[in-house]
Order: structure tokens, then C-alpha cells, then sequence
């Protein structure tokens, strides 16, 4: 039986014999559903962080996404409706997973005090330990819509800190004096970050004595804030 006529490929894009046809003409993937439609989104997302890490936020673009999983750029919008939408996939899992480990780390029968500074440890720990995760979610390239930010794990941490933050400072403090120490820890954390991942000068001192020296600073602050 003769396929229908749009099924047949024109005589030009036949390749030549003994030639392999490449990805010119991939053929769609079927629509996935439940646990195989979330592997194939796993997947997507392990080629976005592989192809931030090689080439920045400037070389992840959809075709070169969708050529990596081995699905036609339309197939990949399925999944994702734009290079915005693969980003901030892959920061909610990445966030998602640094939340998780900041949680088991922390102890609820601490004090407030404590409590911060292992919240704080151990978020400087998982990215320290994920280098290139930090450098895609935290890339000054990288547009991230303001849903992302304001809700999800990157939402949940920072209100995290702030309830701590809260308990550590004195009850009468009023809201822009709290605002500014809620800034100012948040600056000492993530600044620390950068100048030992993304700096190509890292600082000469130890981590560990580093990191100590910075959650000792913190505690200073806001036990002198009032």
C-alpha cells in the first residue's frame, strides 16, 4: 500500500546511499503520559544544566535543547513553552533540592540562633557541593519571572531565614531596621558564594574557617541590632 502523500519524503531529503540521514528529519516522540512524560522533562533538564555549564545562559536555546534529547523543536514546547520555562524548571529543582538538605539539617529543638546558622551552613554546603547549579540559578544572565522568585523553594528559604532572623532580633525593632538585617544576612550568604564559586580570585582563606568567620559576623549583627 502507497503512504499517504504527506508522509512521503520529496526525493531531496532522501539521504545518499550509505549515508546516515542525521537529525535532519527526527521523527516526533508520542505524547507521554504520567511517570515516562517525567522522565522525558528529567531529561530535558539534564541537557539544560549539561549545556548551561558548557556555554552560559546565551547557549541554551530551544533547538539546541530539543537537538539534545533527540525530539523536534516543537515536540520540546509540549514540555516547556519557552527558554524562560527550561530555566526555571531546572532552579525549582535545584532549589527544591537545597531546601530539602538546609531542613535535615537544621534541628527544631536548637535555639533560634543556632538554627540559622545551620539553615545557612548547610544552604552554603549543597551549593558549594553543586558549583554549576549555582552558577545557572544565580547567573546575572538568567531572567527569572517574578512567580519563580516569589513563590516555590526559593520563596520557602528566604521565609525560612526571615522567621529565624525574626527571633533573633528584639520584639520593638520596627520593620525597615528588620528589612535591612533580613538584606544584609542574605548579602553576607550569597556573596560568599560567589567569591568562592564564580570568582576566578578565590579567597586564600580555608572554607571552612571562612564560612565559620561569616556565620560568627551574622551572629554579631543581629545580636547587636536594636
Amino acid at each position: 500500500m502507497t503512504p499517504p502523500p504527506d508522509t512521503v519524503p520529496s526525493p531531496d531529503k532522501l539521504p545518499a546511499p550509505g549515508q546516515d540521514s542525521g537529525d535532519t528529519e527526527r521523527r516526533p516522540r508520542p505524547h507521554r503520559r504520567g511517570a515516562a512524560r517525567d522522565d522525558v522533562r528529567q531529561e530535558i533538564l539534564r541537557a539544560v544544566r549539561q549545556m548551561h555549564a558548557e556555554s552560559g545562559y546565551c547557549g541554551v536555546t530551544m533547538r539546541s535543547v530539543a537537538q539534545a534529547v533527540g525530539m523536534p523543536p516543537m515536540s520540546l514546547y509540549r514540555y516547556f513553552p519557552n527558554k524562560s520555562a527550561l530555566l526555571e524548571g531546572v532552579w525549582a529543582d535545584v532549589l527544591d533540592a537545597s531546601l530539602q538538605m538546609v531542613r535535615t539539617e537544621s534541628s527544631e529543638s536548637d535555639s533560634p540562633m543556632n538554627r540559622l546558622r545551620k539553615l545557612y551552613e548547610a544552604y552554603v554546603m549543597f551549593w558549594l557541593q553543586h558549583p554549576e547549579d549555582f552558577k545557572l540559578v544565580f547567573d546575572p544572565g538568567s531572567r527569572a519571572a517574578p512567580s519563580t522568585l516569589a513563590a516555590g523553594p526559593a520563596s520557602g528559604f528566604r521565609q525560612e531565614c526571615e522567621t529565624l532572623i525574626d527571633a533573633c532580633l528584639p520584639p520593638e525593632l520596627d520593620a525597615a531596621r528588620r528589612q535591612a538585617a533580613y538584606d544584609l544576612c542574605r548579602v553576607k550568604v550569597i556573596g560568599f558564594l560567589f567569591a568562592s564559586i564564580s570568582l576566578i580570585s578565590k579567597p586564600l582563606t580555608p572554607t571552612p574557617l571562612l564560612l565559620k568567620a561569616m556565620l560568627d559576623d551574622i551572629e554579631q549583627q543581629l545580636r547587636h541590632t536594636g
